[in-house]
């Protein structure tokens, strides 16, 4: 399992890397600075992998531009980064960010409980463009979870699987220990509903993990 510190500001970089932070999400469309000052910030300063995130308001982010929009936004940040957020409606993206030999990660950002079926269905069609299917859900009872984790667990690696809201928060702590790659985190202001503080999630998994 690795831990993805997610930041709405490169000045927390250096932060998130001393606190033990595997990955970097710089959430672009929580910035409030200039993109040319954030680049600024970027270079040169960072020894771990970053993921450029421009998530759109209807998976949960505050991106509202189109396609083309988004693209020239996340443009300017290819030479400083190693992986590229794309959604599945900027899908006609990802060749042009392999050609710049970055990773994609393909995620889908869902605000129901998909069906088991439905599950199989989404990771099949993120791995057509993405080299890390990344699928958010959001779970309404304890049974959707069992779902959650079956499917996690049965799925092609690499997988990312998360939980959206606060409701079932907890499930962020154990889907890795089911083949989820990566558990998203903060270091003092959430990116997103539900996401723990790295501090707290290095000592779940402490208590978690037989020693």
């Amino acid at each position: 399992m690795k831990i993805v510190v997610s930041l709405s500001s490169p000045a927390e970089i250096q932060k998130a890397v001393a606190l033990g932070a595997d990955l970097i999400e710089l959430r672009l469309d929580l910035m409030s600075d200039d993109l040319s000052s954030v680049m600024a910030g970027v270079g040169g300063q960072c020894t771990i992998p970053i993921i450029a995130t421009l998530r759109s308001r209807e998976e949960g982010g505050a991106f509202t531009g189109d396609a083309e929009e988004w693209f020239s936004t996340i443009q300017p940040f290819l030479d400083l980064v190693d992986y590229v957020d794309v959604e599945r409606k900027f899908r006609k993206f990802a060749r042009m960010i392999h050609f710049q030999h970055l990773q994609v990660v393909a995620s889908a950002h869902i605000r129901y409980m998909p069906s088991p079926d439905d599950l199989k269905a989404i990771e099949r069609d993120l791995r057509t463009y993405g080299d890390v299917p990344k699928i958010a859900v959001t779970p309404s009872s304890a049974r959707d979870l069992l779902h959650l984790l079956d499917f996690t667990l049965e799925a092609e690696k690499p997988l990312v699987t998360t939980v959206m809201g606060e409701e079932f928060r907890y499930a962020r702590t154990f889907l890795p220990y089911f083949g989820s790659e990566w558990v998203y985190c903060h270091i003092g202001t959430p990116t997103a509903k539900g996401q723990y503080d790295i501090r707290e999630l290095e000592q779940l998994q402490e208590l978690l993990t037989y020693r």
